[in-house]
């Protein structure tokens, strides 16, 4: 009985100087199939992870208010720098400080490029000159301060209509460009007194 619980010590014994050759084969088997590494996983970037009511956009060059951008909600977009829009309502003011307005159902503003471009009944009304332009797709540009539309547009004013398949206009000299197949349709002239026959 004494033999054999002195004998015990032994086993540890036969452990340690096996070591080397059992270890490499357990350990082997007992390493995970895939990588692990110390990282954590990735998580979005909590700055394009968030929606906003009531969204009002100010917008300046040097010193002189140039638009004011209003969004009944906005939400980030996690792949663009952009604010994806619903329900958009924005003032854009020309050097005089004339406003024109331009709503929309949907747009993005993107936050580096300072481009708002609206989508959807796109409505623009110049209030100085009683002009509405109707189109799809509107790209606004800040920092050049020109208003894009690359598809069919329809401006209407006093007397006349125009429907273009393009429009571009520049804030600061107030022309237009209609492009594409144009139609005017001229009115107010019932009222004109005739031109007096040739002698």
């Amino acid at each position: 009985m004494k033999l054999h619980r002195n004998t015990v010590w032994l086993i540890p014994l036969a452990i340690i100087v096996t070591f080397p050759i059992w270890s490499t084969p357990v350990g082997n088997f007992l390493t995970p199939r895939q990588s692990v590494t110390n990282q954590p996983p990735k998580t979005s970037d909590p700055s394009h992870d968030f929606i906003m009511k009531t969204v009002k956009i100010l917008q300046n060059q040097n010193g002189v208010k140039t638009a004011v951008i209003h969004a009944q909600s906005a939400r980030t977009d996690r792949n663009t720098d952009a604010l994806l829009m619903e329900t958009v309502d924005a003032d854009v003011y020309d050097e005089e400080g004339n406003i024109t307005t331009i709503v929309a159902k949907s747009g993005s503003y993107n936050t580096t490029t300072e481009i708002l471009t609206l989508i959807e009944d796109v409505v623009v009304h110049k209030i100085k000159d009683n002009q509405f332009l109707y189109t799809d797709l509107l790209q606004y540009h800040s920092s050049k301060r020109t208003i894009h539309c690359p598809g069919k547009t329809r401006l209407e004013g006093e007397d006349v209509e125009i429907n273009g398949g393009s429009l571009d206009y520049d804030i600061p000299t107030a022309s237009y460009a209609i492009g594409n197949r144009v139609h005017v349709t001229l009115g107010g002239f019932d009222d004109q007194e005739p031109l007096p026959s040739p002698q």
